[in-house]
């Protein structure tokens, strides 16, 4: 209150508030340096490359910008499990199956059946619903002991008849259907442009963008910069092998994955430099810059060598992907690039511009299915 004088500290306690603020500022730079050398090869080879010094100070001295394990240890996992299969997954089907969770062969590689019964236990176990699955799972699998119900077994088994869907679920939900109605709506105008100059069916252009990021509501996790640069950087799978705890990787198997990531690394980096000249050309910031796990960014989630080509601007003097009005323009100047012949009676070719964007029928039967909806008032 006005007119009172606050008690003066005496001198233990200003020593010890000076030794606090010591302490956290040596903790913040510990923390800053921490990270100082992630990307010093990569650094180092974008500078030969001719990417300038200040651009890239303002990108890799930031804080934010940091190593991840995370991008290249996915993909590796991937690769390795599809050639040799994964000795974690094959004892996680091996046990989820005397759950009751999986009905299905121990092949070791993760097959819709086997993603749908982890989900299935995580729910009845009160673990987080994402599907993951790994060598912490199946310690969790192993100490339970509590059979699925005989409701849940019967739906899986359900599933393991049927055979795997060919479409995904979880975008055809009646509440992802809504969003994509909804943004339909508000988009007309825009959407028709984009029919109008690229012949891509509005409803198509929709089902593409609800699959990809739900419209520009999910855009990554991380920094695509983060992404890409971590990946250039491991050069082989040693800083990612954490990610393949449990598997028994054999000589000759480190060997094959070491191999696979000097050739994932050299992808990487010519996607990151391409992402520094497309942040150059357009005046936008890479340090606030989300992308996929494998860097791919906006609202159509295009590769940054695909956005130097494809990318359209929507009138402000730049290309942005991360404005709805650019990333719907740039998505149909790569369809209409990649086969789109704009007849809209020519669902082949739209089908076939839609699997350039992704290989997976699977994808594009999702995409065709939202658009058959949105077609529907």
């Amino acid at each position: 209150m006005a007119g009172l004088t606050a008690p003066r500290p005496d001198a233990s306690s200003v020593l010890m508030r000076k030794t606090y603020i010591l302490i956290a500022a040596a903790l913040l730079f510990a923390a800053s340096q921490a990270f100082a050398g992630d990307f010093d090869a990569v650094r180092a080879r974008l500078a030969a490359d001719g990417v300038p010094q200040d651009e890239l100070a303002k990108v890799f001295d930031n804080p934010q910008v940091r190593f991840t394990p995370d991008p290249m240890g996915k993909k590796l996992l991937e690769m390795y499990t599809a050639k040799y299969g994964s000795l974690v997954v094959r004892k996680l089907q091996t046990r989820l199956g005397e759950l009751g969770y999986f009905f299905g062969q121990a092949t070791g590689r993760p097959d819709f059946l086997f993603r749908r019964g982890v989900k299935a236990f995580q729910h009845d176990n009160a673990l987080p619903e994402d599907g993951r699955f790994g060598a912490d799972l199946l310690a969790v699998a192993e100490r339970q002991n509590r059979q699925a119900s005989p409701e849940t077994q019967q739906e899986l088994r359900d599933l393991a008849a049927q055979g795997p869907p060919d479409m995904y679920e979880a975008i055809v939900a009646p509440e992802r259907l809504a969003e994509a109605r909804a943004f339909f709506e508000a988009n007309k105008a825009l959407l028709e442009e984009a029919r109008s100059r690229y012949g891509v069916p509005p409803e198509a252009a929709v089902g593409l963008l609800s699959m990809e990021t739900r419209m520009g509501k999910f855009l990554g996790d991380n920094l695509a910069v983060n992404n890409l640069a971590s990946m250039a950087e491991s050069l082989s799978a040693a800083k990612v092998m954490d990610w393949l705890l449990g598997e028994d990787v054999t000589p000759a198997q480190r060997a094959w994955l070491d191999a696979k990531a000097a050739d994932k690394a050299a992808w990487a980096y010519s996607e990151l430099k391409a992402l520094f000249t497309y942040a150059r050309l357009n005046n936008l910031d890479l340090t606030t810059m989300p992308g996929s796990i494998y860097g791919a960014i906006g609202v159509s989630q295009f590769m940054p060598s695909s956005l130097l080509r494809f990318g359209v601007d929507g009138g402000d003097g730049r290309v942005d992907i991360f404005r709805v009005r650019d990333a719907v323009l740039s998505m149909g100047n790569y369809l209409r690039s990649h086969g789109l012949t704009g007849d809209l009676g020519d669902e082949s070719s739209l089908r076939a511009a839609l699997f350039r964007y992704n290989h997976s029928e699977t994808y594009v039967n999702t995409i065709m299915a939202v658009a058959r909806f949105l077609k529907n008032p």
